[in-house]
């Protein structure tokens, strides 16, 4: 099994990218597709099936890739990684079971997925299989490839049953079945590739409740934050007609998309920062400030393009009856160069040194204000008032931050190893 090495970080990451190039058509084939085959309001419950979805898939994860994939990078024995596999399948079960429940009853609630039943049930299930996605594994055990490989598998198949069986606004209830088989064809390859590095399919119940314990304050953070970013599409659908749902939705998945451009170099860099912070924590600070550079740039550019853009792309792509969508796509964007801070800080200097308490804190006093505010705005402006939640969110969330940074110390810890800063302080001090 290889190992962590921050030699083989550049490698990595130019294969990671350059397969998920592959993976990044399957949505821009999708938007379209869906848009004229299914109209507004059928993509519009689509939406809030993978809404619901992903927000299922974050209430099982629970934060257990980010502490599996920590311990898995200093694991130094098999053993080790069994007992990690194993605890990881038993926190998840017992997650799993409860949150399946709590599922079904988020589709009964929603009017736009109640009416399709067989598509909001599967959409639930959907959501714990992808739970269950062993990516974390691979990649903090040094086999990104192969990771990226099962991936592409699975948007391959996704896609050939999508075209071969959705030709009309009555197959909308195919969708999530179809997407559900080939994640089970993805979830199959994943595990037997590793079976043989189980000890045990699941460990103890006591293990799996102090995974459940270990991961608590990561989940804190996801579930007040990151959650709501893949729950509001669901919301909007709960208090909002799926016109409006579908304008929504377009403008989500786009600024997605554009989002999704970060999740290579995220899975071939953060372990790598993680290793570099325990041995050279100077230089893990400049790699992870290129870091935030190079994208925050990408975000900016992705703005500029998309106010000049959107007006004809997006009729264009979608066909007629989404012109809504464009204004909604236009004040979205400004989510992408606040999305692109904050998850910088957090994935590169935040966990790497464990301060999952300050993530905690963050969290909280974001998720308060916007749990506040998302609800009314979206029952009063619909698609537009999500949008503002959103923005409000992220700026928050920002600000909050950087403030608990700046008096845990750790603002001032950064800084002073950072090149620039060091370059400025007097000869003798330090």
């Amino acid at each position: 099994m290889d190992q962590v090495k921050s030699s083989k970080a550049r490698t990595e990451l130019a294969a990671t990218y350059f397969a998920y190039a592959l993976r990044y058509v399957y949505p821009l084939l999708l938007l379209p597709f869906y848009g004229r085959t299914l109209g507004p309001a059928g993509y519009g419950v689509v939406l809030a099936g993978m809404s619901l979805s992903n927000t299922i898939w974050r209430f099982v994860c629970f934060g257990f890739p980010t502490v599996g994939g920590r311990d898995a990078v200093h694991a130094t024995h098999d053993t080790e990684r069994a007992a990690i596999l194993s605890s990881q399948m038993t926190g998840r079960m017992l997650l799993g079971i409860p949150i399946a429940l709590c599922g079904f009853g988020a589709v009964a609630l929603s009017p736009a997925l109640s009416a399709h039943p067989l598509l909001g049930c599967t959409a639930v299930l959907l959501g714990l299989l992808a739970a269950f996605n062993l990516g974390w594994y691979f990649t903090s055990t040094g086999r990104v490839r192969r990771s990226v490989m099962i991936e592409i598998v699975g948007f391959i198949a996704s896609l050939v049953l999508i075209f071969s069986f959705v030709h009309r606004p009555s197959d909308l209830s195919l969708v999530f079945p179809l997407l559900l088989t080939s994640a089970l064809i993805q979830t199959a390859l994943a595990y037997g590739f590793v079976r043989r590095e189980f000890s045990g399919w699941f460990s103890s119940i006591r293990a799996g409740i102090e995974l459940i314990h270990r991961s608590k304050t990561i989940f804190i953070y996801t579930s007040t934050s990151i959650l709501l970013i893949t729950a509001s599409t669901y919301v909007l659908s709960v208090f909002a007609p799926a016109s409006e749902v579908g304008a929504f939705g377009v403008a989500e998945r786009l600024i997605a998309v554009a989002l999704s451009l970060t999740v290579p170099a995220t899975q071939v860099l953060v372990p790598k920062v993680t290793y570099l912070v325990g041995t050279d924590p100077a230089k893990a600070n400049r790699v992870s400030f290129q870091i935030l550079i190079f994208f925050f740039v990408g975000a900016i550019g992705a703005v500029a393009c998309t106010m000049l853009l959107a007006d004809w792309a997006v009729p264009l792509v979608m066909g007629n009856g989404f012109q809504h969508a464009v204004t909604v796509l236009k004040v979205f964007v400004l989510v992408l160069p606040l999305n692109v801070i904050n998850q910088v800080i957090v994935l590169y200097f935040l966990i790497p040194r464990n301060r999952d308490a300050l993530l905690a804190r963050s969290g909280v006093a974001t998720a308060c204000v916007n749990i506040v505010i998302a609800v009314p705005l979206a029952m009063h402006w619909g698609a537009m008032g999500m949008v503002a939640a959103r923005l409000f969110g992220e700026l928050m969330l920002l600000t909050v931050l950087i403030v608990n940074m700046t008096r845990s110390g750790l603002m001032g810890e950064i800084l002073s190893t950072h090149p620039t800063v060091l370059a400025l302080r007097p000869r003798g001090e330090g």
